[in-house]
Formats: C-alpha cells, sequence, structure tokens
C-alpha cells in the first residue's frame, strides 16, 4: 500500500528480486520451460516412439497395485481353504492365473519400453550434439572472444555430452510412473486405512527437502567454477597434446602444469567433500525418521489384521507397505532428481535459445570480380567490452584488382580490418563499401564465399589434404585436378605428391597413419585452399611468418600471380614481402599514418622507412 510514502521510494527490479518468493516463481517458471524445451525437443525425435514409450512406461504403474490386489486374494483363498469355505479353491486358481499373467505382461511391457528408451538415448545424444554444432556456427565471434559467452558454450557442450539433458525427459517419465503406481497402490491401501496410508507417505518428504536444498548447492558450486575447470583441462592439454609437447618438455614446464592442476582439482575435491559429508550426514538423519515411520506402520498394520483374523489383508498390507514405500520414495526422489537435471540442462537449453548472429546482410549478390574497389570510410570499431578504439577513424582506399598491403605495430588494428570486411565484426561507425555499395547491402553468406581469407592462426585440419585443400569449395571436394592446381599454385604439391596417398594422406598425428608437416607446410595447405576458392577478394594474415628465407621468395611471385587475380590485402610484419604490393599502408594505435608504394614511402623517409631500414640492417653485417 505504501510503496513511495513509506520512506523507501519506489519498488525497485532488484527489490522484487530479493523477494523469495518472487524468486521462487521465477524459478518455477524457468524449470517449466526447461522441461517443455525438453520435452518438445524429444517428441520433434519421433512422435510414434515417444507416445509408445510413455504408454508402456505408464502401463507398467498398474503392476503394483495388481500385484497387491491379488496377493491378498491369493493368500485369503488358502486360508479359506483349510477352514472350508466354499469356493476358495477357484478363487485361489483365479487369482495364481492373474499372478502369472501379470508378471508376463511386467517382462513383455518393460523389454519393450527400455528398448524405445535406448534407441530415443541414442537419437536424441545425436541430435542435440548436432543442434549445438549448428548453433556454434550461427553465433557472432564475439561470442568466442567474451570469456563469459565462452564459458556457457562449455557448460552446454559438457551437458551435451553427460546426457544429463535426456535424463530430465526420463526422470519426468519415471516420476509420472512413480505417481501413477503411488495414486493407484494407495487407493487400495486407503480402503483398508487411512492412516496407515498417510504415515507412509508423509515419512520420505523430510529427506526430500534436504536432496533438493543440497542440489541447489551443488548446482551453484559447478556453475561457478567454470573457469577454473577450463583453466585445469587447459593445463591437461598442455601435458597431452604434440602441439605443445617439444616447448614444455624442453623449458621442464610440467612438472608445473601438473601442480597447477592439482591445485585446482584438489580445491574442487575439498568443496566437494564438504558437500558429500553434510549431504550423507542430512540423509542417513532423514532417512531413519522414514525407516521409524514405516516400521511404526507395519506394527499398526500387524495389530490391526490381528484383530480382524484377515490373512489375506495382513499380505496385501506388507506388500502394500513396501510398494507405497517404494512409490512414494521413487516419486519424491524422482522430484529431486528432475530438479538437479534441470538444473544442468539449464545450460544446455539457456546456450541454444541465445539469439543467433547479429550480423545480418542484404539481399545483393556479390560481385565475383570488382570493378571499383574497397573503400573503408572514417570506420571506428571497439571490441565488445572494451573502450579503447582498434580502429579509430580509419578510412582507406583498395582499387580493384590491386594488391594492398598492411603494416605496423602489434596492436595497430591491422587484423581488425581483416574481421570488419569478413563481416565477422561490424563497425562501430563509418562504412565499408565495396564497388561502392555499403557491405551491409550484400548477403552476407554470399559474401563471405567470395572472400579467401589465411588468418595468422589458420586451422590444420588434421584430417586429409584433400579436405586440408577442399574446404576453400567444399563442393570441389572431390575435385582432385582442381584441388592439385590449388596446391601448385601454393607450392603444397611439391612435398603432398611424395607421400604415399598423395591428396588422401592424413595430416597430423591424432589420426592412425597421420603424416605431420612442418610449419611452412601447413601455411602452403591452409594458402593452397585459400587459392581453391577463386575469390574476387584475397586476404592474407600474416603469409610469410611460418617461412623460411627461401619460400618467402617464393612466396612472392605467388603474391604477384594473386594480386593479378583478385583484389588482395596482405597483412604482414615482413617488409620483404610486401614490397611486391600497388600500395602500402601504415598503421599506429589505429589509425592510418602512411601509404603509399614501397619507393614512395622510402622517399619520404617516415615510419615506413625506419621500420624497413631497421629489418633491412639486420641481415647487413655488423660494422667492425
Amino acid at each position: 500500500m505504501c510503496s513511495t510514502a513509506c520512506g523507501g521510494g519506489p519498488v525497485t527490479e532488484a527489490d522484487t528480486a530479493a523477494d523469495p518468493a518472487v524468486e521462487e516463481n521465477r524459478r518455477l517458471s524457468r524449470d517449466l520451460r526447461y522441461w517443455w524445451l525438453a520435452l518438445r525437443t524429444f517428441w520433434g525425435l519421433s512422435p510414434a516412439r515417444v507416445g509408445a514409450f510413455a504408454v508402456l512406461t505408464l502401463l507398467t504403474a498398474a503392476v503394483p497395485a495388481g500385484g497387491i490386489w491379488l496377493t491378498a486374494d491369493a493368500v485369503q483363498a488358502v486360508a479359506d481353504a483349510f477352514t472350508g469355505v466354499p469356493g476358495a479353491m477357484d478363487r485361489l486358481t483365479r487369482a495364481g492365473t492373474g499372478l502369472v499373467a501379470l508378471a508376463v505382461a511386467e517382462h513383455v511391457v518393460s523389454s519393450c519400453a527400455q528398448y524405445l528408451n535406448t534407441l530415443l538415448q541414442l537419437e536424441f545424444s545425436a541430435k542435440i550434439g548436432e543442434r549445438v554444432m549448428v548453433k556454434g556456427t550461427r553465433m557472432d565471434l564475439s561470442a568466442y572472444e567474451d570469456p563469459e559467452s565462452y564459458d556457457r558454450l562449455q557448460r552446454a557442450l559438457r551437458e551435451s555430452g553427460s546426457g544429463t539433458a535426456f535424463e530430465v525427459f526420463d526422470e519426468m517419465m519415471r516420476t509420472l510412473t512413480s505417481l501413477a503406481s503411488l495414486v493407484m497402490v494407495s487407493s487400495v491401501l486407503f480402503a483398508w486405512n487411512p492412516w496407515l496410508a498417510l504415515a507412509i507417505l508423509l515419512a520420505p518428504l523430510p529427506a526430500l527437502a534436504a536432496h533438493i536444498v543440497f542440489s541447489k548447492q551443488g548446482y551453484a558450486i559447478e556453475y561457478h567454477r567454470a573457469q577454473d575447470r577450463r583453466r585445469a583441462f587447459y593445463y591437461q592439454d598442455l601435458t597431452t597434446t604434440d602441439s605443445s609437447y617439444k616447448e614444455v618438455k624442453l623449458y621442464q614446464l610440467g612438472p608445473y602444469f601438473v601442480d597447477r592442476y592439482r591445485e585446482l582439482v584438489r580445491g574442487f575435491f575439498r568443496v566437494d567433500r564438504s558437500l558429500a559429508r553434510r549431504r550423507h550426514a542430512w540423509s542417513a538423519a532423514l532417512g531413519l525418521v522414514s525407516v521409524l515411520a514405516s516400521s511404526g506402520a507395519l506394527v499398526f498394520a500387524l495389530r490391526s489384521t490381528t484383530s480382524t483374523g484377515r490373512v489375506g489383508e495382513l499380505a496385501g498390507y506388507l506388500q502394500a507397505l513396501g510398494a507405497v514405500h517404494a512409490a512414494a520414495s521413487g516419486l519424491l526422489l524422482g522430484v529431486a532428481t528432475l530438479y538437479q537435471n534441470t538444473l544442468f540442462t539449464g545450460n544446455l537449453f539457456d546456450y541454444l535459445s541465445l539469439p543467433e548472429g547479429r550480423i545480418t546482410g542484404g539481399t545483393r549478390p556479390f560481385p565475383r570480380r570488382l570493378a571499383h574497389g574497397i573503400e573503408f570510410r572514417d570506420v571506428t570499431f571497439r571490441y565488445p567490452g572494451t573502450e579503447k578504439a582498434a580502429l579509430e577513424n580509419f578510412s582507406c582506399f583498395v582499387p580493384a584488382n590491386t594488391c594492398c598491403a598492411i603494416v605496423g605495430r602489434n596492436g595497430a588494428g591491422k587484423s581488425t580490418i581483416v574481421k570488419l570486411l569478413s563481416r565477422l565484426y561490424e563497425p562501430t561507425s563509418g562504412h565499408i563499401l565495396v564497388d561502392g555499395v555499403p557491405i551491409e547491402e550484400y548477403d552476407t553468406t554470399d559474401l563471405q564465399r567470395n572472400i579467401g581469407v589465411v588468418f595468422q592462426d589458420f586451422i590444420r585440419y588434421e584430417l586429409p589434404v584433400r579436405h586440408n585443400i577442399g574446404f576453400g569449395r567444399v563442393e570441389h571436394l572431390d575435385d582432385t585436378a582442381r584441388i592439385r592446381a590449388a596446391a601448385e599454385s601454393s607450392g603444397a604439391a611439391a612435398f603432398v605428391e611424395r607421400f604415399d596417398e598423395a591428396y588422401d594422406t592424413t595430416l597430423g598425428r591424432h589420426f592412425e597413419g597421420g603424416q605431420q608437416l612442418s610449419g611452412g607446410q601447413w601455411q602452403k595447405v591452409a594458402l593452397a585452399r585459400a587459392f581453391l576458392r577463386d575469390a574476387p577478394v584475397a586476404v592474407l594474415d600474416e603469409p610469410a611468418a611460418a617461412l623460411d628465407p627461401e619460400a618467402e621468395a617464393d612466396l612472392f611471385g605467388r603474391l604477384r600471380t594473386i594480386c593479378r587475380q583478385a583484389t588482395s590485402l596482405v597483412v604482414s610484419h615482413r617488409f620483404s614481402t610486401v614490397r611486391v604490393a600497388d600500395k602500402i599502408l601504415v598503421m599506429d594505435g589505429g589509425s592510418l599514418i602512411e601509404e603509399g608504394t614501397h619507393d614512395e614511402l622510402l622517399a619520404r623517409d617516415g615510419t615506413y622507412a625506419r621500420l624497413f631500414r631497421l629489418q633491412a640492417d639486420a641481415y647487413l653485417p655488423t660494422p667492425s
């Protein structure tokens, strides 16, 4: 009634978030959404299989109640037969036949349900792994360069492979089965003695409360240790992969990484051990309450049937006590387990529900050959979460079918230009135009198909050579002639064709029979991949970084070929590489400070000339 007048000002979102009732409603709403997503995902796999599995699973719920009723009738029939009650043997025959039929039916139904469960689990595992991969291809680059987003991705990957998401569906069905079984068995027990049934139903509640509390704590611990767990895996990876082995071995870093890994894992163990101690202590104490309640109910049942002389009812009581307790415990444990699995599965569905790439394009097809050129007009760019501009009011023009080199210190913004031109990011302000058309008007997929890029940190696919080169144009993966031509253009054919299996040779050491390459050879394979693309725009980021002087000299001639075939941008620290360029851009601090040909920039005697002389002097003999 008094939001502002009672001395607090208006109620804020923070106030409502602190309200336990509001927070609980939010959690319930979130869990219901996750359950709906899980059900929708499973239904999409195979409606017929999911429906059949649900029906078969629920049919098993009738078995305990039927067994109790038939057992009580059979025992009472035996007792009546001894006392000479007419028709007792006929009742015993019917009850015995019913018990046999019930056992056979339970076996058949359970076997069919287990088979369907296995099929659904296999289908779901494959489908959810595929969805995570597809989602990854549709996310912006920023999702991989931001630690928080990357942690979210790692959690989703962990849950997609752990089977927890399938267990949400499985626990839903088990919980419904336990509930149905509890209702049917309780109806029998309530007909005999309502107070007895109530005592058994209430017995597991304390243990359930403890299970839910500790499930929340376990989830919170696992959620907040994502970065430390990733760091532990990284230390482990450094000591177990070929790419890092040599340096780790020679610098004797193994013991250091093992110590760091051990510290993190032991920290995990201490926290988990403390939680396990408290969880099991409370479970043992509250489980004792359940045992005492069941024991009291058993004594009460014995006294009740002794007074009436109903032996069959006593047998039904004894079986019903166990059945009700099993159904109630299964229901409550199912709810608690469902709650715990939902917490972890939320990581998966939260990731799959993230908005996909924010970079959208138009419908205009990208030109197959540029007629005018590429222009950056007053472009400023800041990486997400940073204040400093990677590019500041950057402007330049690269004429069509020319080669433009970009040089500068580390952090000058050279690689940022590549990311913006490739539409991996969008400018914070300013415009990029290709043939006079704003880049955002081109179809993004078509644009990226028509840019051949070799990044400085290019991928070394531990797959056959054919795939390493053919990924430049996947539709040409089986076109050996095109792949060979691209390999010849990059210089990779010289060593690839010496392998026994040539272009079908697997590269790397991860798979049996793999052939390891040198850094320079890997780079020639990456160049071949870009050549196969036959794109109107070629971007080479540090193409000579891993090449020896002879290979670098060979690359010069190949760069001239590229420049005649496409509009090219070459990012490099090696000034010997950029001399072949028609235009050179010199960058510093995200801004363009000089531009011109090699000879023009040397004559200007500015930053380029100074840096060029520094590199050139390194190759000259030291004056005596």
